[in-house]
């Protein structure tokens, strides 16, 4: 890296970290004010809004990460096309390429780095947050690790549904089991309880019920033994993660599952594929950024700011609609997930034609 390439890298830095801090900062104060009479309607000590705010930190850097990634893309190459610099660069026979490139290399790490975070970070600081402030301070019961009503499909592919589940003692009340054939229900166990003994569930007081077409037989039981019941209380005691709170592993075991089981996947799978094109949009942004700041019109304050809003408004509205279209079918979920990427990939390409490099 030569002396100029390492002095854009040191403005680029600055300025993105000027910006990522600023965004942590006004995204705080924003929501503090927005939910401050919540806090103080339901006496929430300052550990516990300072955690809620410390575990929503990872999804603020999450989301401004990109724009503060084109902000500084533009203000640092505005900045050298302004004052002639890119100009004198160009004269002395160095491209765009030669002079950003630790640029590029730098939103290729982002956009790794985007997808390290969303993998391994943020599904773990979402749950906190939402435990903070569902459980802790609002007094709701924990619906992500819930001991009633509770519905859960198996890694059998089987459907479960019980009253109430009591950890301590392996313990369900009310259990219903239903077996899928595809989208057909061949068979269904109803028990009072079940009691997990010796590595299995043993269920009590029930029916037990087999379809076959039109036909029905019914087999009451005092006490059945249920090896062939994969949900343990293990998976009873599993945290229920949100479609968009899971991660990379997550939703492909979902889609797996619900394959097996004859369900729909499509939600899942628009999901999927949103959560790897999203990190792909450090890069695009960072050459957008680039192509624009190196442009015949010189790059202010003024139009650095309206480009930053105009593209990343404009990102952000064509992702959620394509996901919207994917999660109703109306596309189909890689086109769902990838269009954004594509469409502003295509303006960069149509950019780069007429770019000065």
């Amino acid at each position: 890296m030569n002396l100029v390439q390492r002095a854009v890298l040191g403005a680029f830095l600055r300025i993105l970290g000027t910006t990522m801090a600023g965004a942590l900062v006004l995204f705080t104060l924003v929501d503090l004010f927005e939910h401050i009479g919540n806090f103080l309607d339901n006496q929430a000590t300052l550990s516990q809004v300072a955690r809620y705010y410390l575990y929503k930190s990872p999804w603020i850097i999450d989301i401004c990460l990109p724009v503060a990634m084109l902000m500084s893309a533009l203000f640092t190459i505005g900045n050298m096309a302004r004052y002639n610099e890119l100009t004198a660069l160009f004269a002395a026979g160095r491209s765009l390429l030669q002079v950003t490139r630790p640029l590029v290399a730098a939103a290729a790490l982002a956009s790794a780095f985007s997808l390290a975070w969303s993998e391994w970070v943020l599904p773990r600081a979402n749950s906190a947050r939402n435990h903070v402030y569902n459980v802790e301070i609002h007094k709701r019961p924990d619906r992500s690790r819930p001991t009633t009503e509770i519905a859960l499909t198996g890694d059998d592919g089987r459907l479960y549904f019980a009253r109430t589940f009591d950890p301590a003692h392996g313990l369900l009340t009310e259990l219903s089991v239903q077996t899928f054939a595809g989208a057909v229900v061949t068979e269904r166990i109803d028990a009072n309880r079940a009691e997990w003994t010796d590595g299995r569930w043993v269920l009590f007081e029930g029916t037990r019920r087999t379809f076959a077409g039109e036909d029905e037989h019914a087999v009451p039981f005092s006490r059945l033994e249920a090896p062939f019941l994969a949900a343990g209380p293990a998976e009873f005691s599993r945290e229920r993660i949100k479609p968009e709170d899971m991660n990379v592993r997550q939703l492909l075991a979902r889609i797996a599952l619900m394959r097996r089981s004859g369900a729909d996947p499509t939600e899942y799978e628009v999901d999927l594929q949103f959560k790897l094109a999203f990190p792909g949009v450090h890069l695009i942004v960072v050459f957008l950024g680039l192509l624009l700041a190196s442009g015949p019109r010189k790059t202010n304050v003024a139009s650095g700011f309206g480009w930053t809003v105009l593209i990343s408004f404009g990102y952000y509205l064509t992702m959620n609609f394509g996901r919207a279209l994917g999660q109703s079918g109306a596309l189909p979920p890689v086109v769902a997930g990838w269009g954004g990427n594509a469409l502003y990939s295509l303006a960069a390409v149509a950019l780069w034609a007429r770019a000065r490099r």
